[in-house]
């Protein structure tokens, strides 16, 4: 994962590896689900088990429809006999998808090549690989509407809750989501080491001097996590590196390794590193 370098309080008792508040949205701008588009399945067992929340399509059981019978047509362009994938040059037989097997009328040969061109014709791209993804249903869904003469745009939007899927617990929460930005952490004379990947936090102790971090990063004790002292030092004077970095002279190394081999001292500066 990616790592960087911030100028914390020396007081600074985050907790280690947890996500910084100031990066996560509050739980104050979570919306209610639009129960009128929420067209879930009864429930399974292993929705029992684990149970997730409901989640509102934005769209009303008509499109819905629409997009299932999309999402068909599309896998037709699967099941063309001796289909070679361009990708890996290899071949197979087409066999129907258990959901196209399973109607009871309908031609009983898979279909011919030529449904590719109508397929990508819906979608707006050719197949690739096997077939069509989620992107592809969701333009030859569009393709659909609009070939009857209507608005994608606005027909089959849910009229409960506009499309969002979900419904403001409060007047004018939405736009206050939309209005917030994250915030950093406070700064000061303290050196502290952050993973980046997910929304950001501190995986080392706050330390008094880059000196200190650096001899942290390089203790022998942290493992696979260890970086050699001279490493550590260039990195630090760096300030940040992305999450893994690879050529031909070095192979796949860590962040860390990667810029430590080749950085110049950085903008981060403020001791004598001691």
């Amino acid at each position: 994962m990616g790592r960087e370098v911030k100028r914390v309080p020396l007081d600074f008792s985050w907790p280690l590896r947890q996500a910084w508040e100031g990066f996560l949205s509050p739980d104050r701008f979570q919306e209610n689900n639009c129960e009128a588009c929420t067209h879930d399945a009864p429930p399974t067992i292993m929705d029992r088990l684990f149970p997730r929340p409901r989640s509102g399509t934005g769209n009303t059981a008509a499109r819905e429809w629409v997009g299932h019978f999309a999402h068909m047509i599309l896998m037709l362009a699967e099941e063309v006999p001796e289909f070679k994938n361009p990708n890996t040059d290899s071949a197979r037989t087409g066999s129907l998808h258990p959901w196209l097997a399973s109607m009871e009328y309908r031609p009983h040969v898979p279909p011919s090549a030529d449904i590719r061109e109508l397929t990508g014709g819906l979608a707006g791209r050719a197949p690739r690989g096997w077939g069509h993804d989620a992107i592809d249903r969701w333009h030859a869904t569009d393709a659909i509407i609009k070939a009857a003469g209507l608005d994608p745009e606005t027909w089959g939007i849910c009229p409960a809750c506009g499309g969002h899927g979900s419904a403001e617990a409060y007047e004018g929460q939405r736009a206050e989501a939309e209005a917030w930005k994250p915030s950093e952490p406070p700064t000061g004379e303290g050196w502290q080491l952050w993973e980046t990947v997910s929304e950001g936090s501190p995986v080392s102790p706050v330390f008094a001097t880059s000196g200190e971090l650096a001899a942290w990063m390089s203790d022998l004790e942290r493992g696979e996590d260890w970086v050699p002292p001279d490493v550590a030092a260039k990195f630090i004077s760096h300030g940040w590196a992305p999450t893994m970095i690879g050529s031909s002279e070095t192979g796949v190394v860590s962040e860390v390794e990667a810029v430590g081999m080749s950085a110049t001292d950085g903008p981060l500066g403020g001791d004598d590193g001691t």
